[in-house]
């Protein structure tokens, strides 16, 4: 039967935050912020980006939507996930041809009913300019879900936290949760400083997209360098370290968004990135449906 956007709602749990032990000798705490448990799929950033966007389309009477993205988009899997719960029409565009083998996120989509339209890579580019010719009961999500309403969600998601943090660390693939948690620190005039991993070669890009977002106001940093070749690729290095990782602390990765920010974390605590004293806190974007590949 399918359930209301409050029964949606009811669904999601809150987001632990976890100290983790082991970096006493370096001299700076490591708290981990859980919003991979919040769902065991509506889960992360994810779930953030939806939260009011969900509500929008609700007080428009919207039931069917569209939206863009890749093989690997957690985006697209949680997207899916919801708009079966709610009985809701999904068109997914998605980058590349019917004759690729399916991914286990294609396949979960598929499944909950989501209609996939494959598009070449320009035309796929082309949607980022203008969205294609829909419905007009149709309602077009940005890629990502690029958008005000997933700002006001990463504003809200850390509006409870305990404890102040010198740092947020978060990775970031379209920068949308990097200029949501720069805005709460904005708004509520943090001394937080606000960092961005970029998971794939477009940190231009993303600081554009930041801009666009929240404005010219205090903008978030972005280290580069934890690429690992691109999105949804790794290497031994960093397959080594989240087998590390989970095995020491308890808590799973996965290798598309969150082993490359933990790893980019852990090496530059290593390397004394940050000063002595230093309270950092990384999000846990979710995602674990990626660990399949």
């Amino acid at each position: 039967m399918p359930r209301s956007i409050q029964q949606v709602f009811s669904l999601i749990n809150s987001a632990p935050v976890e100290k983790l032990a082991g970096f006493e000798n370096q001299s700076v705490e490591l708290h981990i912020k859980r919003d991979d448990l919040i769902h065991p799929v509506i889960s992360g950033n994810k779930w953030h980006k939806l939260k009011y966007l969900l509500l929008h389309l609700q007080s428009q009477g919207y039931r069917k939507i569209a939206t863009m993205g890749g093989h690997y988009s957690n985006f697209l899997h949680v997207l899916a996930f919801v708009a079966n719960q709610l009985n809701w029409q999904a068109t997914f565009y998605i980058r590349g041809h019917q004759e690729q083998p399916l991914t286990p996120t294609l396949q979960d989509i598929i499944e909950w009913g989501a209609k996939l339209v494959y598009t070449s890579r320009e035309d796929f580019r082309g949607l980022r300019e203008a969205p294609p010719d829909l419905p007009e009961d149709t309602y077009w999500i940005s890629e990502g879900g690029m958008d005000e309403y997933a700002i006001k969600g990463f504003v809200d998601s850390v509006a409870d936290l305990d404890e102040v943090y010198d740092y947020w660390v978060i990775a970031s693939a379209t920068g949308t949760s990097l200029a949501g948690y720069q805005m709460a620190v904005n708004q509520n005039q943090l001394k937080t400083k606000v960092i961005g991993i970029p998971v794939l070669n477009n940190a231009d890009a993303i600081r554009q997209n930041v801009k666009h977002l929240i404005g010219e106001d205090q903008q978030p940093e972005l280290i580069e360098g934890y690429e690992f070749g691109g999105f949804a690729k790794s290497d031994v290095a960093l397959l080594e370290f989240i087998n590390q990782f989970e095995q020491q602390h308890s808590i799973p990765l996965e290798p598309v968004y969150t082993g490359k920010s933990f790893y980019a974390v852990n090496d530059l605590i290593n390397k004394g990135y940050f000063p002595s004293g230093s309270k950092i806190l990384l999000i846990h974007c979710g995602g674990l449906q990626g660990r399949r590949r």
